[in-house]
């Protein structure tokens, strides 16, 4: 066991996927290993509250950084915390809750990345950006279906965080190591199951070689470049590759995985659709499996710290 607990950030704009990301790193790793926090239990207003004086969730007057703060460093510190439940479907706070510390802590919402204090207390910190007709299709079905929202209020609530989006959310993904943005590609049309990713590798951490993946025939394209003086690796993920093939790719990163093998499950990338049935796609389930990579590199460092 690592000499204290591994944080892992997972940011983006509302509807970007975190959730569903999160969900394949449970999977990877298992529930006794990993726990996810969701930053929206910090927010210090309700809905209500935010309604009456005019600020979006995105704003950060709207959200408590001192408890997040004091919560996400004691959690790396091992302690137990005993943390804030906003209820999404109402907009209030339910009860508080303990939370132990566990091997791994996965900290998802808009803010991961927002102060110098959430940044620095990050193992590995990851952004989610899909291009804009995806988000918008994914906040539309994720606010319809689970929320309690029309469409037309999803649309009028996205119109009016804009300022927000591109004061505060936006420019916290220079932070990250890890950028992942999915996209329709080729002819995939609206078939979620083949979207396409471009993930974008940062120069923190020693670049991994992904070159006995990247060819043609895996539909994976890897570019390693320098940006701002800084090695950096672009790794494009082509949706429309066969299931055989991508089985192989993820055969051949999961050889990567050190012990994190043992607990490889049955399948990764799951997601649903809008009539809540659920699907897999490739390029969700590489981003997936890439990210715990990395994970299993900063577990693999503390470990030998401890010997």
């Amino acid at each position: 066991m690592a000499s204290r607990p591994i944080l892992i950030a997972v940011g983006g704009d509302s509807g970007t996927g975190k959730s569903t990301l999160c969900r394949g790193l449970d999977r990877i790793f298992g529930a006794e290993r990993i726990g996810t926090i969701c930053l929206d239990d910090y927010h210090a207003l309700d809905r209500a509250q935010r309604k009456a004086v005019n600020l979006t969730a995105l704003d950060p007057r709207a959200n408590n950084f001192a408890a997040m703060e004091e919560d996400l460093w004691a959690l790396r510190e091992g302690r137990t915390i005993t943390k804030p439940v906003y209820d999404h479907h109402d907009g209030t706070f339910g009860p508080p809750e303990r939370v132990a510390a566990k091997e791994i802590v996965v900290v998802q919402g808009l803010f991961p990345l927002y102060t110098r204090a959430l940044r620095e207390l990050f193992d590995v910190t990851v952004w989610l950006a899909p291009d804009a007709a995806l988000k918008l299709s994914w906040k539309i079905q994720r606010d319809t279906l689970q929320r309690g929202y029309t469409e037309d209020e999803v649309r009028a609530e996205i119109e009016k965080r804009q300022p927000d989006v591109k004061a505060h959310i936006d420019p916290q993904a220079v932070h990250a190591d890890v950028s992942v943005m999915f996209y329709r590609g080729g002819d995939a049309g609206t078939d979620a199951q083949t979207l396409s990713a471009r993930i974008r590798k940062g120069g923190r951490f020693q670049p991994l070689d992904y070159s006995e993946f990247a060819s043609a025939g895996t539909s994976i394209r890897q570019t390693s470049r320098t940006h701002n003086g800084f090695p950096e690796t672009l790794i494009e993920l082509d949706g429309r590759i066969d299931d055989v093939t991508a089985e192989a790719v993820e055969d051949k990163i999961w050889s990567h995985m050190d012990a994190a093998a043992y607990t490889r499950p049955q399948r990764l990338g799951e997601f649903r659709d809008g009539h809540g049935a659920t699907h897999t796609g490739y390029a969700l389930a590489l981003a997936q499996l890439l990210i715990a990579r990395r994970i299993v590199l900063v577990e693999n460092e503390l470990l030998q710290a401890v010997r």
